[in-house]
């Protein structure tokens, strides 16, 4: 009985030993840093989790950027116009939605719209083919103007889930 009595007490010791190890190294933080969102007080390599950063752009320059595709757009737009009014598939510019993503000296201006399939007169609605267009601007930015740095240039945007069932 005392052999078993001493092989109890003996491992009791070493439990407690290792809760107490375990706490003195901080195992026990460790595990909550690792489900705490977000980076940790002393991880100097992440970034902090705050708010967004500012836009560069003034409201005089954001003004300008919509003025300037606006302005740049225009033949697109009438070339897509054409494209309907002809009967041949088109890119819906009338309705895209516009996007920009502005750094220290440049900004880049999309317009997102959907690909549609022409009809002889130009029908007023848009039968959606299922594949968005991006028609994409990029300017620099000297003050308050801007310079076309590239000329504008379509790309591909990811496909309309309805649409895709469809077919």
């Amino acid at each position: 009985m005392t052999a078993q009595r001493s092989t109890t007490l003996a491992a009791a010791v070493i439990a407690v030993a290792v809760m107490f190890a375990a706490v003195s190294a901080h195992a026990i933080e460790v595990k909550k840093k690792l489900y705490a969102p977000g980076p940790s007080a002393g991880d100097s390599s992440a970034t902090s989790s705050g708010p967004a950063p500012a836009n560069p752009l003034s409201a005089a320059q954001r003004q300008a950027l919509q003025d300037t595709v606006a302005s740049d757009s225009e033949q697109s737009v009438a070339e897509e116009s054409e494209k309907k009014s002809s009967g041949q598939t088109y890119v819906d510019l009338d309705h895209a939605k516009f996007s920009y993503m502005p750094t220290a000296s440049t900004v880049t201006a999309k317009l997102i719209a959907p690909e549609c399939k022409g009809k002889k007169g130009g029908a007023s609605t848009c039968a959606k083919t299922g594949t968005e267009k991006t028609l994409v601007f990029k300017y620099k930015i000297e003050g308050s103007k801007l310079a076309q740095s590239d000329p504008p240039k379509w790309e591909e945007a990811a496909a309309d889930s309805k649409a895709a069932k469809k077919k």
